[in-house]
Parts: C-alpha cells; structure tokens; sequence
C-alpha cells in the first residue's frame, strides 16, 4: 500500500509541476484595455445592455468594468436528512447564497460562497456556512487548473483551532480541460453557446474525518481522489453535466457523503444581471451495485438554486 501511495505522489507532482510550466506559456489577460484620458464613451441606458456595474454608473472607478470582482446572488433550497440519534428526519433548507470572485493576478482567484441559511435544523456533513477557494480558473481548451478548495462544514461560529481542521480537510487540485474539436463541436452546435467540455482533475486532502466525527490523516496518510467530469451545453445556455470519482481504497477514504457521481442541469448565462436557474447533485451519490448509508437520498435532495449573476 505504501508503495502504491509513493507512485500516486509521484505522479501527483509530475502533474503538478507541468501545471507550473504551462501557466507560464498560457497566461491570459481577460481584461479590456484601460480607457485612454481623452477617450469619450456614450452613456448606456439601456438595463437590458448592461454589462457590469461601469455601465450603471458611467464610471470606470474602484475596478469598475475591470473584470476582477463578480458573482451572484441566488435562493437555495433542497431536502436534507438530519439524524436525531435515533431515526433519519427529512429538513427543507431554505437560504439566500452570495457568491463572490475576485481575480487577483492573471488568471489567479479567491472565490467564496457565503449562506444565510433560514432553517438551523437543515444541517448535514455536506452542508456548510459558506465555502472558499484560491487558485487558477482558466475554462479555455487544454488548459491546466490548480489550486485548493475547501467545501467541508465550515460553520460561522466556529473557533480559531476548528477552522484550522476544516481547512485541512480542503483538497489541493490539480485539473485539466479538454474540448471536442471544432469540427466536431460545430456539427452539434445550435448556436454559439453550444460546446462539450471534459476535465479530468486529481485531489488530495491532509485531514478527513469519518462518519464518527475522527479526525485521520497527516501529511503522508491524507485523502487521495481523482475523477473526470463533462458538461455539455446544448444551446441558449442551457446545459447538463456530470462527474465521477475514484477513491483510492474507498473502504477507507471514501465516507459516506463522498459520492461516486453527481450530476446537474440548468440554464446559467454569465453575463451580468442575467438570471440563473440551476440543479446540481454532489454529495452521497452511489452506484446501485454500492452500500449507501442513505439509502432514501436522491433527486430531491440536490441544490435547486434561483438567482442573478453580476460583474463590477
């Protein structure tokens, strides 16, 4: 076994040291150039023409139109059991998200999600308070992410030394996009949103706790993953997706809310004050031919989310 985990280190490195080299080749500024002093530009007044918050106050301030801070505001809902210690409970979470990016350097971005969540008894291992990342989001073809990520149960009130666990339980990434060729991408096109895209990605994360709350792990002995996930969007910005994963001895690693797959489906358009309505399933998925410990968990229980995208 421990030689098995010596070749997955190794060849997390090697991934991770080709990452650094293509990043040097692959930087993208997506940022519009800077506005000359004498440059004149005619007043938008139209909402529905509106790209970014430059465009509702005529003024190219505090990053405005830069492109460097977005994100969204949406509702959420979804069934979730609650285990009182003697039965499962079904629980509606109900609660208002705020998504929030900040593209610091190139390509780099610290993005976090915070909730404020109406129904205190929707609680489970896989819900948290708000969730963050750091790291290069770059969705153009051939492409190579990585970063950290952490989606554990982060809570508001935690302490200082519970945030540090939690953060230990996040997982460094490393991610690489793949596109079908545009030969092939143009004969199941509807319009030009229409594109299928596939990432393949490797995860590993120092400290993971069971289903009894025990914290295991270390720095040699954490919690290794890897998986491909596609998403197809069909046209007019609606899509489907899907994932799955691999867990390195999954009798020990893979708890009970790490799934085997997730899918989800919506319509999402990026631009800024669009609306959004998605569904996505990430947690405790299992194939049939698996064991769940929540057997009643399905559809239902995925994140239906309603809301309104934004750029400053």
């Amino acid at each position: 076994m421990q030689f098995f985990q010596m070749k997955f280190y190794l060849f997390f490195f090697f991934i991770f040291s080709l990452s650094l080299n293509q990043l040097i080749a692959q930087i993208i500024i997506n940022e519009p150039p800077r506005a000359l002093y004498y440059d004149r530009t005619r007043r938008i007044t139209n909402p529905v023409d509106f790209n970014n918050f430059r465009d509702v106050f005529h003024s190219d301030k505090l990053l405005m139109g830069r492109r460097r801070i977005m994100g969204s505001i949406f509702y959420n809902t979804s069934r979730v059991f609650v285990y009182d210690g003697y039965k499962l409970n079904a629980e509606i979470k109900q609660a208002i998200g705020y998504d929030i990016r900040f593209r610091f350097l190139e390509e780099m971005m610290v993005n976090a999600t915070f909730y404020q969540n109406f129904n205190r008894r929707a609680v489970a291992e896989w819900t948290s308070d708000y969730s963050y990342s750091i790291g290069r989001y770059n969705w153009e073809n051939r492409k190579i992410n990585f970063g950290y990520e952490n989606y554990v149960q982060n809570k508001y009130k935690s302490t200082i030394e519970q945030f540090g666990e939690n953060f230990l339980e996040g997982y460094y990434f490393v991610s690489a996009n793949i596109f079908l060729p545009k030969e092939t991408t143009d004969k199941i096109a509807i319009d030009e949103t229409s594109n299928l895209r596939f990432i393949t990605f490797s995860r590993y994360a120092f400290k993971y706790h069971d289903y009894y709350g025990n914290i295991k792990g270390g720095l040699f002995g954490g919690k290794p993953s890897v998986g491909g996930s596609f998403r197809y969007t069909i046209g007019w910005h609606f899509y489907i997706e899907s994932a799955l994963y691999y867990y390195f001895n999954s009798g020990k690693y893979q708890q009970p809310w790490d799934p085997d797959y997730t899918y989800g489906f919506g319509y999402a358009n990026y631009r800024s004050f669009r609306l959004f309505c998605t569904y996505g399933n990430w947690a405790t998925n299992r194939f049939p031919w698996r064991k769940k410990t929540y057997p009643g968990y399905g559809f239902p229980d995925g994140d239906f989310r309603l809301g309104v995208s934004w750029v400053w």
